[in-house]
């Protein structure tokens, strides 16, 4: 029996040839996450099919995108069959507050 916690991109992502071409994605992705997220720290590459499914495409850079880790782990939980995590209207508003919080830090002046 396959091992269902198998990661099958282990084989690609080791490689001398991935770390090159996982550089020139975060250079063309302009080193943030292009979820819309705007992070640019804790930076993945993520294949957008699967190596699992679509071990052809492993090395396309048409098939690889550059992800934040909290980005990339969403992502993979929702193909791997995981509900999408559901998050209070209070933890929105917070997440919201400290945003704005971190784009004027002093709202008075």
């Amino acid at each position: 029996m396959a091992d269902p916690w198998r990661r099958h991109s282990k084989a690609v992502t080791s490689t001398k040839r991935w770390q090159a071409l996982r550089h020139e994605i975060l250079e063309r992705d302009l080193w943030t996450c292009v979820c819309g997220c705007g992070r640019r720290a804790r930076l993945e590459i993520d294949h957008i099919k699967s190596v699992r499914t679509h071990p052809e495409l492993a090395f396309d850079p048409a098939n690889l995108q550059t992800l934040a880790a909290p980005c990339h782990t969403k992502k993979t939980r929702i193909e791997c069959g995981h509900p999408a995590p559901v998050r209070s209207p209070a933890r929105d508003a917070w997440a919201e507050a400290v945003a704005d919080l971190a784009t004027n830090p002093n709202p008075a002046t």
